[in-house]
Parts: C-alpha cells; structure tokens; sequence
C-alpha cells in the first residue's frame, strides 16, 4: 500500500490490532440480475427471449444462472451469496426476492420464503414485502392463474431496477453495463433529462438519461397483466412523515438512536471484513454502531484529507478510530495525481452523474478493499440528509403550522434563528406569512434551494421554458400547504438512490452500503418534525444528543464540516489545458448545453472574468465523458439478427 500510510494509533489494551487475513477470505463479486418478461403466446417474443439468453452466455464477463422462471418470465443472477445479496425464491412459482431482506425486527432473512409469506405477498400485490421486511431488493411476483406479473422495488431504491424493450421482450436489469454489453441493443442520450438533471441535479426522476432505458421507481410497483402496463407507489414518504410523530426531544433522541445502532447492526452481520470511510459527525456515528454489533465484522478505516484547513479531518477521526479501537488508514489527496482522463473509462451508467467524483480519481479505497479482501465499503453518506441538516429556518414554519404561535413558538423561533442564521424578526415574519398566507410549498423550497445556484456556462436556452418538475418522482410533488421543512427533508433522503454499483470499479470488488439511507432510519427521521431534529438550534442537534456518550467528546461537539472545494480547484487549475481540449470542442458545446464563449474565457488561467464553481465545471467534464461514452459507443456488431431471431 505504497499510497497509503498505516497508523501506528496508541490504541487502548483492549483494542484489536489489524486481523484482516486475506488468504483466507472468499472472492467478492457483486450480485447482479437480468430478468425477461414476455408475453408466452407471441411465438416472436419468445424466439428473442431465446436470443437474449444465448447472447447473455456468449457475451457477458459474468457467469449467470437461471434462478427461476415460469411461462414468459426468466431470471438469471450472478454473484449470489447467501446472508449478503441473494435470491430468495416464493413457494408455488409465485416468484423471487433479488437482493437483501430483514425483518421489521432487525433479524435477517436468509432463507427462500415460506408458504405462507409468499402467499401473502401474492395476495396483497407485494404491499407484505413493504409492510413486514425492509433492505435492498427488487421482486419479480407472478400470479400464474391471472398472467399479471408485479415488479416492485423497495422504498430506498437501493438496489437499481432498469428496463428496455427488445422485440416483444422487457428486459429488467440492475447494472447498465450489462445491458451495455449487448451489442444488439440500441441506446440514444435523452437530452431533455440532461435538461432537468442541470435544473434538479441528484434528485430522482422518473425518466433516465437514455431514450431506451426505464426505471421502476423506489417504492413502484409495475403490474404487466396481458393486456395493459400500469403502476402504482406501495410507499409514502408524505403520510409516514404525518403518522405517530414524535415531538418530544427525549423520546426523538431514543428513537433515532435505537433505529440507527438497530439497522447499522443488521448490516454489519452480512459481512466478515468491512472498510469504513471514516471522516466526520455521521460517519463516526455509523463506525461506534459497527464496533457495537452484536455480529461484529472486521472494521478497518480510512480517512482521505488535503492539506488545505477545510479538508482535515485527522484530529477528530484518530479520536474515533481510537475509541472503536480499530487500525485507521490516512491518506492524503493530491491533487497532481487525479487523472482526468479515467473518467472516460467508468463503466456505463444509464444516468450522467451530475458531479465530479474526486475520490474515485485519487482517493484509492478500492485497493483497500482489494488489499484486506473486504466485502463491503461503508460510508456516512446520507447522514446530511436524514439528519436534517440543510440550513434554513424552515423548521420555525413547519411549527406554527402544525401549533400556531403556541407556547413553545419563542423558543422555536429563537433555536431556528439560531440553525438558519437569520434574524429572529426575520423568522417571525415568515412564520407570520406561513399562519396568514403562505406560499404554495414547492415554489418556496425550491427558491429556497436555488437561491444562489449560479449556472453561468450553461446555455439559457437549453434549459428554458416547461416546469422541470414534472419529471420528478410523483411523491416528490407536495402540496400547495405541506410543511416546507419536512417536505426538503423528504426531497434530501428519501427516494434518494445512490448508486449501488460503483462506476469506476471494473472488477465490482466490493459492496457500497450507506447505511443511512435505508427504511428504518428514514422512516424514523420523518416521523420526527424538523423543529426536533434541529434541537438546540445546531447543525445535526438531534443526532449529536442522541449518540454524545457513543463518540468523542470533541467528534460530538464538532460543528465545522470539512469541504473538498480547494482540492477541486487545485485540480481544476491543474488540469486546464485537459479541460479545454475535451470540453471546448465537445458534445455539449456543440449540443447547445454549454456557451463556448464563456467557457472559453473561464478557462483562461489569468481571465477571472466569471465567476464560475470549478466544482461544477469538473461535473461538466463528466457528463461529457458520459455523453460520448454512448454517443461513440459501437454499432451492432455483424450479426444477422433477422436470422438469429
């Protein structure tokens, strides 16, 4: 690990020393699943079925299996490995579960589904699977005495659920590059999802950015029945958020600290070897909960930091690592090293990623992951978001809507002030507005969230005129009188998928899990109101109260949070002349995406003319590389489909 220093931490006698072994450990490779749908009458749907299948074993890298199948539907999956990600099969060909189930009690599901719970999820059209289990799955249910088929993906979105159509076949997939791999298949940009990605970046949508490519939506059940397609949400971030609230700060603190140590528990007992990305509040936070799983894994951390103030984080993590006595890896980005160039070598997404990535550039986990044969990477990600940690004194107007200006309304007000950094007249004011005449819900958060969003290399005219939120998850879309706090909670961790593949691991050598955007810890988060969450009036108050005797002092009171914003500029300075050549002349100037001009002169080392993020110019470069990935992508290669088919 030449990149990479070890730390020799004066760790507490108790404390274990590094007992990674990996000759001892068992080859990780990434579950996956590719799944037709067919009408079994259409004799032409059923030869492309056949077709599919041949290509899939002659094409693919990945050795498939046939997990179950019926008339007109087939499942294949790879890398199935029981108690982690798997294939739970339903009794009575009723179906299959692809990916990882636990029980509303934490306890994991590692066998097929019995009798009586496939029956049951039959016979409420999947609801069973919502209401009694949680984890990261899609099901495939078949009602063979109907023909209707169900297709249904869990609330957290955390395991992927694509689909494109090939001559009468629906093929369902959870990694793109696999259907990449399909030299037959054709895939075209979706321009008008770039649109709204610039306008609405890292929200989900309920269309991707390729014309051929659908998504079954987090918490979506598709019912395919012979005749018709239709769908409908078997899960609703609004109503739960409304059901049993919890208003008072003590009950709230315990809550949120039984379902976050509960959940990160369950998690923890998949795996034998883990690597924490350990680095500030939340991912301290899920590092005390792994050290104190009842099955505990093997924990070994890694902590990236810059030379620049706002990106070291070295005090605080040693303090963690020490304390869950585990060995902790530093390593330290340098900015010289990020070659640009890999980002046109990622595997294929079906959506551009919307930001720029600098850890994967520079920032080598994976070989970590390689080194000590880890099965899975944890991260904190997602911490900022169930947390409840945008800034704003929104929580003060979800207050007096629910009570009015009640007795606890100074108070509110003043804790609100305090989080948002405004004034108190000026939360009064607005809390004034919310009682008397408010403005309708999602006009406010989301001037409220583009308040000073500057875009100034974006061409105006690409991105003007319709309502970019009509592409939003239908869930998303709030009413008029929603309370605005808990409905930008809801936007930051629900329905919130992250990717589950990583797209600059060629060889899926190790599982993602951010743990907090799982069903438990979101559902838990939302039945508490924005005015708790915030207590005390500080970033993050509620979580800090809950887990203070879990962390370090100084790691639990700790208020500032790092920023990789002097990183990204170092290497945007660095690499000017690479981002010239590929962006200047490139698919989205010459789509009309990007004003050449502007760009021209933003990359001019001396021209400070505008005042652009070079963040964002970074997350430029990779929807570029993302764009012609597909552009530039091969044609079919010579196969005589006609007679194949």
């Amino acid at each position: 690990m030449s990149s990479m220093t070890i730390l020799s931490i004066e760790l507490a006698r108790t404390s274990r020393s590094w007992r990674f072994k990996p000759k001892d450990a068992q080859p990780v490779t990434m579950y996956r699943y590719i799944t037709l749908l067919w009408n079994r009458t259409d004799r032409e749907a059923s030869k492309a079925a056949d077709y599919v299948v041949t290509c899939l074993n002659e094409i693919s890298p990945h050795t498939w299996r046939k997990a179950w199948g019926a008339a007109g539907i087939a499942v294949f999956d790879s890398g199935e490995y029981k108690g982690r990600m798997q294939t739970y099969s339903l009794q009575g060909d009723r179906g299959v579960v692809l990916g990882r189930l636990f029980h509303n009690d934490y306890t994991s599901q590692t066998t097929d589904l019995d009798e009586a719970q496939s029956r049951a999820c039959l016979q409420t059209r999947g609801q069973h699977l919502i209401d009694n289990y949680w984890g990261r799955y899609v099901a495939f249910l078949n009602d063979a005495a109907t023909g209707t088929r169900y297709v249904i993906r869990d609330p957290s979105g955390a395991f992927p659920c694509f689909h494109t159509p090939f001559r009468g076949v629906e093929i369902y997939f959870s990694d793109m590059q696999d259907a990449a791999n399909f030299d037959f298949l054709r895939f075209t940009v979706n321009f008008e999802y770039l649109k709204t990605n610039i306008m609405l970046p890292m929200l989900q949508k309920t269309h991707t950015g390729l014309n051929e490519v659908g998504e079954v939506l987090p918490a979506e059940c598709v019912e395919v029945t012979p005749f018709e397609r239709r769908s409908r949400f078997v899960w609703d971030p609004t109503k739960i958020a409304q059901t049993e609230m919890v208003e008072d700060p003590e009950e709230a603190a315990a809550l949120l600290r039984s379902t976050v140590r509960n959940t990160i528990g369950a998690l923890a007992g998949c795996y034998d070897r883990v690597v924490h990305n350990l680095g500030g509040l939340d991912s301290s936070i899920v590092l005390s909960c792994l050290a104190d799983a009842s099955k505990q894994p093997e924990i070994a951390c890694i902590n990236f930091f810059t030379t620049s103030p706002r990106g070291e984080e070295r005090f605080y993590c040693r303090q963690a690592a020490n304390q869950a006595g585990v060995p902790l890896v530093e390593m330290e980005l340098d900015y010289r090293k990020a070659d640009l160039g890999k980002i046109f070598e990622s595997n294929k997404l079906a959506n551009p990623l919307g930001f720029y990535d600098c850890i994967g550039l520079t920032g080598d986990v994976l070989a970590l992951a390689k080194e000590t044969q880890a099965q899975a990477l944890f991260y904190g990600v997602g911490g900022d978001n169930v947390f409840y940690q945008p800034p704003g004194n929104l929580a003060a107007l979800d207050y007096v809507r629910r009570h009015g200006f009640g007795r606890d309304t100074l108070k509110v007000a003043m804790e609100a002030s305090r989080y948002g950094r405004k004034s108190l007249s000026r939360t009064f004011g607005a809390m004034l507005q919310e009682r008397v005449s408010p403005t309708p819900c999602y006009r406010y958060v989301d001037d409220a969230i583009h308040e000073n969003r500057k875009i100034p290399l974006v061409n105006p005219e690409f991105v003007a005129g319709g309502s970019h939120e009509q592409f939003l998850h239908p869930l998303l879309i709030p009413d008029d009188l929603s309370p605005k706090g808990k409905y930008l909670h809801i936007l930051c961790c629900s329905l919130f998928s992250i990717e589950y593949y990583d797209h600059w691991d060629t060889d899926y050598s190790a599982e993602r899990v951010h743990a907090y955007l799982t069903q438990p810890i979101i559902e838990a988060c939302l039945r508490i109101p924005t005015w708790v969450m915030t207590y005390g009036g500080i970033d993050r108050g509620l979580a800090r109260k809950a887990f203070q005797h879990d962390l370090p002092r100084d790691v639990a009171r700790r208020i500032s949070k790092s920023s990789p914003e002097e990183y990204y500029n170092d290497i945007y300075d660095h690499n000017t002349d690479f981002l010239r050549d590929y962006l200047l002349d490139g698919v989205m100037v010459r789509e009309g995406i990007l004003l050449r001009d502007k760009l021209e002169t933003a990359l001019r080392k001396d021209d400070l003319r505008l005042n652009i993020i070079k963040f964002q110019t970074l997350g430029y470069l990779a929807t570029e590389a993302w764009l012609r990935g597909w552009i530039e992508r091969p044609a079919n290669r010579a196969r005589n489909l006609e007679i194949a088919v």
